[in-house]
């Protein structure tokens, strides 16, 4: 398997944390962890990384829809004439047309940014320029205010200038809005459900995405291995936040650590374990046809941490509904969980 380089087709690959291609913007690192090759132009995805200052101006896109996930340190939106401080944990959601832009106000943070559709993807690249460093330089490495009057052709890229200062401050929220509406979410709040031993929360779903993509955090301890299967509608992505999760991919195994990721196209058979007893996946998963399997396999829980004593595996659920819910089992591996899992 191609690791820390985009295959440039859709393949299974992984990107070890921050190791992706480069770019310097805005006084951040940009490191592509896919693109439009890879995904069909369905989506793209980088992380960023920086110091305080360092971010982008204001922007509009005409047809992408943007996640903000962040995951250390601080950062400014500006989205709506309203200005939301995000820490670790946070999510933003910025549905096509917004207006937004993004300051980083600590010495080091770090965020997931995920675009959807082809064009959108490119706007990292193509306003930075080619990095080797894995973090931003010591001194003079840019910031925001240095992308104020550039361009951005080719990349459904509106750039409308400088921050706004002064505005109100939001607090984040703690429930999904019932519509695509940009909004902010506390860290670890979303729709809830929980399968046997382990919590999913929805920061984003198909209502709140027009059905482009899912948000999803995956939580829970160490334990066997969820069954090898496939599906055939969308692609998925394993990002580890914590923890260290063992992956089966096509023919392979493989290990990711906090930072790691890990791209599964559609058809692609595949399979993963959680090795710590804290242990989260972020993902993101396109289209998001995949909504209705958790729901037929998770109950909804005001709970906001995992279960310890498991609750009942409810794969005769799934059993009863498999011809819709785009997941094809593959088999079961010994020592497996009693299901199949995303």
């Amino acid at each position: 398997m191609r690791f820390n380089q985009l295959p440039g087709t859709a393949a299974p690959y992984g990107i070890r944390a921050g190791m992706g291609p480069r770019h310097l913007v805005g006084g951040m690192v940009a490191s592509g962890y896919a693109g439009a090759a890879e995904t069909g132009g369905a989506f793209a995805l980088s992380m960023l990384t920086g110091g305080r200052d360092a971010g982008l101006p204001m922007l509009r896109h005409a047809q992408s829809h943007v996640a903000l996930q962040v995951l250390e340190g601080e950062i400014e939106l500006f989205m709506q004439g309203t200005c939301w401080r995000l820490v670790g944990g946070d999510y933003a959601s910025i549905p096509p047309g917004t207006e937004y832009g993004l300051r980083m106000t600590r010495l080091r943070n770090r965020a997931m940014l995920f675009h959807t559709g082809a064009e959108a993807g490119g706007l990292l690249a193509g306003l930075g320029t080619p990095y080797a460093g894995y973090v931003q330089p010591d001194r003079d490495a840019g910031t925001w205010a240095d992308l104020t009057e550039a361009t951005a052709p080719g990349c459904d890229t509106e750039i409308l200038g400088a921050l706004s200062e002064g505005l109100p401050v939001r607090v984040p929220l703690r429930a999904l809005p019932d519509v695509a509406v940009p909004y902010v979410l506390e860290a670890g709040c979303g729709a809830h459900l929980v399968v046997a031993d382990q919590l999913f929360t929805f920061a984003g779903g198909i209502a709140q995405s027009y059905g482009r993509f899912l948000t999803l955090l995956t939580e829970g301890p160490q334990g066997r291995m969820i069954p090898p299967h496939m599906h055939l509608k969308h692609d998925e992505t394993f990002f580890c936040a914590a923890g260290r999760i063992r992956m089966h991919a096509g023919e392979e195994e493989l290990e990711l650590a906090p930072g790691d990721f890990l791209f599964v196209p559609r058809g692609t058979p595949h399979a993963f374990q959680f090795l710590e007893p804290y242990t989260k996946i972020i993902g993101w998963l396109v289209p998001g046809v995949f909504e209705e399997f958790f729901y037929t396999l998770g109950d909804p829980t005001d709970r906001t941490v995992y279960p310890q004593v498991p609750s009942p595996f409810r794969f005769d659920r799934v059993l009863a509904k498999l011809d819709t819910l785009d997941i094809v089992p593959l088999g079961r591996p010994e020592g497996a969980k009693p299901g199949v899992g995303a």
